[in-house]
């Protein structure tokens, strides 16, 4: 219960541990004919969320035809920092990893694309760090407040 044993064409028992399963899964890409393939992204608030939904999608659709009962999925995932994100989900024929990597790099360029054409913003996290240099302390705020107010 604790291992798999895989008899070898040499007639020999192999025994893999249930831990090295789960920890260390194979995928045979070979099993199946299509693969889905998930692609993060984010957008500005000020960003029209239907129309990128749709634009996101009908781009997907053009680059990648999905099959019968197939689509191509968007869901908004969070409000995050800088972006609302969201992830798209599509089908393609993969053989391999790299059929995936490659279709998940021509999703972005399509996407980036798009949005460039049609001016949607994908921001990028801005921090702002204050090392106190601007502070004003209680006692200049006081003093600041009786110098407009006449009384020095």
């Amino acid at each position: 219960m604790r291992s798999i044993a895989i008899l070898q064409n040499d007639n020999n028992y192999v025994l893999i541990p249930n831990s090295k399963i789960i920890d260390e899964p194979i995928k045979n890409y070979t099993l199946t004919k299509r693969s889905r393939i998930i692609v993060p992204c984010g957008v500005g608030y000020e960003s029209d969320l239907e129309f990128v939904r749709e634009l996101v999608i009908n781009t997907l659709k053009e680059r990648f035809p999905q099959e019968d009962k197939e689509e191509v999925e968007l869901f908004y995932t969070e409000f995050g920092s800088s972006s609302i994100n969201f992830i798209a989900r599509f089908w393609i024929d993969a053989l391999d990893n790299r059929d995936l990597q490659v279709a998940r790099s021509e999703a972005i360029l399509a996407i980036k694309k798009a949005f460039n054409k049609n001016n949607v913003n994908i921001p990028f996290p801005i921090r702002t760090l204050d090392f106190g240099k601007n502070k004003f302390r209680a006692e200049d705020i006081t003093l600041a407040q009786k110098e407009n107010s006449g009384d020095k």
